[in-house]
């Protein structure tokens, strides 16, 4: 999820049930799902009650005191507060975001390739309208560039075309 769709998720689009998120309003005005694991449907779960108890009835999911949506500088300064007690490095709330894609791609090196597939998959879980949207993360993983170019040889240029800045 994007920081900022996380920050305006409604309680009535988080099915703990099934551990199923809605994302209404996403970048673009796409609408895409979110399926969580077991484990973090549990600490959701825990926490909804929790916060339940605090703001009955609320309708945001991740609300302020008033029920209202917490501003981006919240989550920046929250975030920072936290990163800093536990590293040394320096990080930002939407580098996770960029890691998850990197851990996913770092992954197809290990597991077989089949590039039919995997771009839409990642595609489709982190949102993106079109896989042209995720092709920008294949250029921040080390070793894809020399797999695909063993994999295809001169068809790489063709699947993931070269972006000048």
């Amino acid at each position: 999820m994007r920081t900022t769709e996380a920050r305006l998720l409604k309680r009535k689009d988080v099915n703990l049930d099934n551990g199923i998120i809605s994302i209404r309003d996403s970048k673009g005005n796409g609408r895409h799902y979110v399926v969580l694991h077991d484990s973090m449907t549990e600490l959701m779960q825990k926490y909804d009650m929790a916060v339940d108890r605090l703001i009955p009835e609320r309708i945001y999911f991740f609300p302020s005191m008033h029920d209202k949506p917490h501003p981006r500088g919240w989550v920046v300064w929250n975030f920072n507060t936290l990163w800093n007690r536990a590293n040394d490095s320096e990080a930002t709330a939407y580098e996770l975001r960029h890691n998850y894609a990197v851990h996913n791609i770092n992954k197809w090196t290990d597991t077989g390739f089949h590039f039919n597939d995997k771009p839409l998959y990642l595609s489709k879980s982190m949102g993106h309208r079109t896989v042209e949207e995720t092709k920008r993360y294949f250029s921040i993983v080390p070793a894809l560039s020399g797999i695909l170019s063993e994999k295809t040889g001169y068809g790489m240029d063709i699947i993931i075309p070269e972006v000048y800045q």
